[in-house]
């Protein structure tokens, strides 16, 4: 080999480490906001059911006032859930009980029929079922960001990338 070739080789070499360290750490940092920015979504979602679930009760407790215990519950699993940290591993653990409470309380729909002539409670109840789609999709979505973050956290080249700037692995939101 002629030393031309070995000069060219070396500086195509020099000029290539650090573009693919910089391609890396880029495609880590957008990956990492797009982590951050799909869990604000999730985040709004799951504040736009904290918002619903005394209205909720309210509605509720005109109608069915002896299913008092049915309506305490809810209102402790939201309150809890309102006051949790604002985490992916926190939110899996308090957002399904207070998803299965919601539910308890819009089946009393089935026992007092005096709640289906209320426009209210239907009204709430339409915005508890979009709501809940919604945070399924922004769940989905985040998910699927964190994934894509995690993989890039794990893969070669970026795995170097990232150990050495301190990216970490983002925790998936289960529901």
């Amino acid at each position: 080999m002629n030393p031309q070739n070995i000069v060219a080789l070396v500086v195509v070499g020099l000029l290539l480490v650090p573009g693919a360290w910089w391609v890396s750490h880029t495609r880590l940092v957008a990956a990492r906001n797009d982590v951050a920015a799909s869990w604000a979504d999730v985040e709004t979602e799951l504040d736009r059911r904290h918002r619903l679930v005394p209205l909720l009760i309210a509605e509720v407790e005109a109608a069915a006032d002896h299913e008092r215990a049915l309506l305490v519950e809810l209102a402790r699993r939201n309150d809890a859930a309102v006051a949790a940290p604002h985490t992916p591993a926190d939110a899996s653990d308090l957002e399904p009980p207070l998803a299965a409470a919601i539910a308890d309380v819009l089946a009393l729909r089935e026992r007092y029929p005096a709640l289906d002539a209320q426009q209210n409670f239907l009204r709430l109840q339409s915005d508890l079922a979009t709501t809940e789609d919604r945070i399924a999709a922004a769940r989905r979505f985040y998910n699927t960001r964190v994934e894509q973050l995690n993989r890039r956290v794990d893969a070669f080249p970026s795995a170097f990338v990232a150990r050495r700037h301190r990216f970490a692995k983002a925790e998936f939101f289960d529901a």
